[in-house]
Order: C-alpha cells, then sequence, then structure tokens
C-alpha cells in the first residue's frame, strides 16, 4: 500500500524549494543590511545547497505503508537550513516558523493516515 508522506511532505518541501529561490532574490535585490557581505554567488550557492537537501529528502521520504527511510529526517534539517537563513534575511523567520508548522503537520498526518490504512488491512 501506498505511504501518503510523497504527497504530504512532498509537496511541502517543492514548495519550499520556490519559497527559498524568491528568498535568495529578494535578499540580493534588497541589499539587506546582514546580507552585504555576501555575494549573489554566495547566496545561490546557500539556497543550492538547501535544495539539493530538499530534493533528496523528497526521493527519500517512505514510499510504502510500514517503511522507514531518511527523508522525514532530512526533512527536519531543512526546516533548521530554512531558520537558519533568519540570519540572512530577518523576515525568512516567519516563513520558516510558517514551513515548519506545514511540515509538522504533513508529518503527523501521514503517519496517521497510514497507521489507520494499515489497521483496515
Amino acid at each position: 500500500m501506498k505511504s501518503k508522506y510523497p504527497v504530504l511532505c512532498g509537496s511541502i518541501l517543492i514548495c519550499e524549494l520556490v519559497v527559498v529561490y524568491f528568498a535568495v532574490l529578494t535578499t540580493f535585490g534588497l541589499s539587506v543590511k546582514s546580507a552585504q557581505t555576501l555575494t549573489l554567488a554566495q547566496l545561490l550557492i546557500g539556497a543550492s545547497i538547501v535544495a539539493v537537501l530538499a530534493i533528496i529528502a523528497v526521493i527519500l521520504l517512505p514510499r510504502r505503508i510500514g517503511e522507514r527511510r531518511p527523508g522525514v529526517i532530512i526533512g527536519w534539517v531543512v526546516q533548521g537550513l530554512l531558520l537558519a537563513s533568519g540570519f540572512v534575511l530577518t523576515s525568512m523567520f516567519f516563513v520558516a516558523a510558517l514551513f515548519i508548522a506545514l511540515w509538522a503537520v504533513a508529518v503527523y498526518w501521514s503517519a496517521r493516515i497510514d497507521r489507520e490504512v494499515a489497521a483496515r488491512g
């Protein structure tokens, strides 16, 4: 039976990718005081690291009910990196808080739905 992790958690991570790249462009375009020492290349490298980890997390999410894969843990690492990006662009703290809440809800509901489907057989 198919797990709900790829649908629920994967959609959150993909949305984060879009937001991270818009945040890079915003940070560079606004010449944010805390980011003035960072070049566009450095911002893109940082965003690319987050993007690669998010894509790896999506790939490694459990595909079948009961499967144990590291995608959820890597997803939590991505959430931590998104939170850390708030030190470069302060408004990212708010964005990170929203995505952390969405990620936690997606993980919770994925696990709950998988448990209920497994119990029904």
